[in-house]
């Protein structure tokens, strides 16, 4: 990538993209590559100038939160290989919703803060990669992580976030594309309806 394109980043925010290049031009299976970008993703998250970074972001651009659809600080998108660098902050106590991410593969890296991680199954028989308007899910796992935690979501997987209570948790997230480019699910266990929606808003911010 030329280096025009980093002058604006932080040092160590530029060396994970120079290393997630890479990874998208030598690993042609995308499962281990993302699986490895998540050990890229857990370097990042240690940087104390990110850290430091991270203490002006927002917690309330406007929509953040609006209705469990969290808003994402939008970072960086790669011209040749597609792929984002977001950010997202959670007031305490914030639930976001029951959902997917549709096609994309998504590392959710915790830079600052706690929370438990849910994931879920539909129990109606549906399959991967459906959009239905209605569906049956259940909770299988809850995993409560902290800061450094990174969290590889694979395509069509289910899942949601619940903050604590007492402090709001930041992250730094990374998606094989760009929110809005693809159709995700949402699932609300009150009625089993299901919507679809095309993911966070993505407000531009400085990362450097």
């Amino acid at each position: 990538m030329p280096n025009h394109e980093h002058r604006h980043l932080l040092p160590a925010v530029a060396g994970f993209i120079a290393g997630l290049r890479d990874l998208h031009e030598n690993e042609p299976d995308e499962a281990a590559r993302w699986s490895k970008a998540a050990d890229l993703l857990r370097e990042l998250l240690a940087d104390p100038d990110l850290k430091a970074h991270a203490e002006g972001w927002p917690t309330s651009p406007a929509k953040l939160g609006l209705e469990g659809k969290h808003a994402n600080l939008l970072f960086y998108e790669d011209p040749d290989y597609g792929f984002v660098i977001n950010g997202l902050i959670k007031k305490p106590a914030a639930k976001t919703t029951v959902h997917d991410h549709g096609l994309s593969w998504t590392l959710y890296g915790v830079l600052d803060g706690a929370e438990e991680v849910l994931r879920f199954r539909r129990t109606d028989g549906g399959k991967p990669g459906d959009l239905p308007s209605r569906a049956e899910v259940e909770a299988t796992e809850t995993v409560r992580v902290g800061t450094g935690h990174v969290d590889c979501i694979g395509p069509w997987e289910i899942h949601a976030e619940y903050n604590d209570d007492q402090a709001r948790t930041t992250a730094v997230i990374v998606r094989s594309q760009k929110s809005g480019s693809f159709v995700q699910n949402i699932f609300y266990q009150k009625d089993g309806s299901v919507e679809q929606y095309y993911g966070p808003q993505q407000i531009p911010w400085r990362l450097g």
